[in-house]
């Protein structure tokens, strides 16, 4: 009978643990359009630059994006492996490598050129998210809803010791980023004709 209550404990432990799970898929409309979006049997209104983080298991997955009109914009299906970036916008996200450690060792570890954003024109090791695809696996460490640290602290930097680390941005984000972190200003905006 003990033997049973236990058993039973754990059963319940782990279908409550399995619950509250956190999420893996971070649902991002970066348009200036409200979409209804349905992944599966979930529906959510996304008003424009809004978020939602959801926990889909692996596997295929359907997703049907509408307008407020409700008029079907695009459906298809995407494949989940272990999480990552749901782009309902279709707009442009970019990963933001860096290397924490000795800054000698940039060249030699990282990829780094000029990546043209509109006017902004920012040195480092960026990649761009292909914005037609709705669905990107995880490649990063710091999702949107995270901060890309200036260091990493309790970690002692020495010649020999470094860590590379990523974070996936908007576009305006990551201007706005590159900026605070380099300590330097953003150049002007342009005049508007």
């Amino acid at each position: 009978m003990m033997k049973e209550r236990f058993i039973w404990g754990l059963v319940v432990l782990a279908a409550w643990m399995s619950g509250c799970s956190s999420p893996n898929v971070y649902m991002d409309n970066d348009s200036n359009q409200t979409v209804v979006v349905a992944v599966d049997e979930l529906s959510f209104k996304m008003p424009p630059r809004s978020f939602h983080e959801l926990k889909l298991d692996a596997g295929r997955h359907q997703l049907i994006v509408k307008d407020s009109a409700n008029k079907v914009l695009d459906e298809t299906t995407f494949t989940v492996i272990e999480g990552g970036l749901l782009n309902i916008g279709k707009s442009d996200y970019y990963i933001w490598t860096d290397l924490y450690g000795d800054a000698a060792l940039d060249s030699l570890k990282l990829k780094e050129d000029f990546l043209e954003i509109g006017e902004v024109s920012l040195f480092g090791d960026f990649q761009k998210v292909d914005p037609s695809l709705y669905y990107v696996e995880k490649t990063w460490d710091y999702g949107l809803g995270e901060e890309f640290p200036e260091d990493l602290l309790g970690w002692n930097i020495s010649k020999d010791r470094w860590i590379i680390k990523r974070k996936i941005f908007r576009a305006q984000d990551l201007i706005k980023a590159y900026y605070q972190l380099s300590k330097t200003t953003p150049p002007p905006a342009a005049p508007k004709p």
